[in-house]
């Protein structure tokens, strides 16, 4: 009876301990380009630039923090409509390997641009997969653009795509700096963002929501998103049930 109270205790902690640090991690990121924002909109306002070049800037800037405030707010939404279910999947049969060339030819300049190059490998031809075409888009956006701010510089995005007797299998691999056994548990937690050390500095922080995010959007297909880390060798799969129609 004392363990099972003692357990219980402890349970209730680690909640309320959780809760602390989701608005902890949710207050400092919405806070950050807030004040951005302010700060940048002031400085028009009072017209403390030096010329129109430097005006324009500002604009820009205030432009850029105001689009990575809505997509912090959007992925927040995002996740709390995931999983609370309150979503419905559009399903239909769909071709996964031409829904992943699409992302990818749309991914590929930004990966150029940041010196990484992307390859594909497509070991079976046709993989018909019952799923909500754009759901299943920004789960395998999230994972490249993952790939994309932890990946050494420069370097390879590898995507390869296979099927075992009932599941399609998409892996998607990087190189990136290794990250601790504690850092592996907690890579899919809600808000959790692996140490600043590990981006090459290129990209702006996210909201940490973006691997949640993904592998609910995977589970609510029936699938499974997992990965491996090897000596800062990382592979993410996503897992789908072929479609037996």
């Amino acid at each position: 009876m004392a363990v099972q109270i003692q357990q219980s205790i402890d349970r209730e902690r680690k909640l309320e301990q959780s809760k602390i640090e989701l608005i902890t991690g949710l207050s400092h990121d919405l806070r950050t380009p807030l004040t951005s924002i302010s700060g940048y909109l002031n400085l028009i306002q009072n017209e403390a630039y030096r010329n129109e070049e430097e005006h324009k800037r500002f604009v820009e800037n205030a432009s850029q923090k105001t689009e990575q405030l809505r997509k912090l707010i959007d992925d927040l939404f995002e996740y709390t409509r995931l999983i609370n279910r309150d979503i419905q999947l559009s399903l239909r049969k769909i071709e996964w390997k031409h829904l992943a060339e699409q992302i990818i030819y749309e991914f590929e300049p930004i990966a150029n641009e940041q010196g990484l190059a992307v390859t594909k490998q497509w070991e079976v031809d046709h993989v018909i997969v019952e799923a909500d075409a754009e759901k299943l888009a920004r789960a395998m956006d999230n994972l490249l653009m993952n790939a994309l701010k932890f990946s050494q510089r420069p370097g390879e995005i590898k995507v390869r795509q296979f099927s075992t007797k009932d599941r399609a299998i998409l892996a998607m691999e990087n190189m990136g700096k290794p990250i601790s056994k504690e850092a592996e548990a907690r890579l899919f937690e809600r808000f959790y963002k692996a140490e600043p050390s590990r981006s090459e500095g290129h990209m702006p922080s996210g909201s940490g929501l973006g691997l949640s995010i993904a592998k609910n959007i995977v589970e609510l297909h029936g699938g499974s998103l997992s990965f491996e880390h090897r000596n800062g060798r990382f592979t993410f799969y996503i897992e789908l049930p072929l479609d037996s129609g």
